[in-house]
């Protein structure tokens, strides 16, 4: 019982963020691609490379700060 509530817990946090990432590697690339990518939702496209990519640059952004 105590680890289906924890599963249930976790997939809930787990959507969550990648909701939020999501919708912020949205924002990004329709700035950075001048509107191209990524397309409305119900055309195909990567969705977990959309939401990988402000993670991607906050990684990269450490990396120079620290360098």
């Amino acid at each position: 019982m105590l680890d289906a509530l924890a599963e249930l817990i976790v997939q809930f946090v787990a959507k969550f963020l990648f909701t939020v990432l999501y919708g912020i590697g949205w924002i990004m690339l329709k700035i950075i691609t001048l509107g191209h990518y990524p397309p409305r939702l119900p055309e195909k496209h990567n969705e977990q490379l959309v939401a990988l990519f402000p993670v991607a640059t906050i990684f990269v952004a450490i990396t120079v700060a620290l360098s």
